[in-house]
């Protein structure tokens, strides 16, 4: 089964639940692919804390239940390791990334999957790093998913 490692930009979408958010039926179409069986679903734990300064900056009325829905949707966890770190600290200096960003591929790495993230402007600067993968270039039911 492919694994597909997923960003807080991914997640946040999923409990938005706002059609107009750009890529919204792409994220839902990769959770409805994952919770049919289609793929594995990992993440850094980090995903937990970005997507929780989202929602209780920005949704502070529904912070708790959108959080608690994420929560229990149970994704794979990916522990930082050594090899993981390097490996972040040397996309940070190549490719001016944040090492929050870095731990996300680092992920897909280690469970030689793909990262999909709705972040432009890091697919940028991850150049023609194998292992990305843009949102709104995903196409679920295709064999290359």
């Amino acid at each position: 089964m492919k694994s597909y490692v997923v960003d807080a930009s991914v997640i946040l979408k999923w409990v938005l639940g706002d059609e107009r958010e750009t890529d919204h039926e792409k994220a839902m179409a990769l959770l409805n692919f994952w919770t049919e069986g289609g793929a594995e679903l990992i993440a850094p734990s980090l995903w937990k804390y970005e997507v929780g300064n989202f929602l209780g900056r920005n949704l502070q009325e529904d912070a708790r239940n959108k959080m608690n829905l994420l929560i229990n949707l149970d994704i794979g966890n990916v522990e930082l390791t050594e090899s993981m770190y390097v490996q972040c600290f040397s996309w940070m200096k190549k490719n001016n990334v944040t090492f929050y960003d870095a731990c996300y591929l680092a992920a897909a790495f280690e469970v030689q999957g793909t990262l999909i993230t709705a972040d432009q402007n890091l697919v940028s600067k991850m150049g023609k790093t194998k292992g990305v993968c843009l949102l709104k270039n995903l196409d679920v039911g295709s064999s290359a998913l």
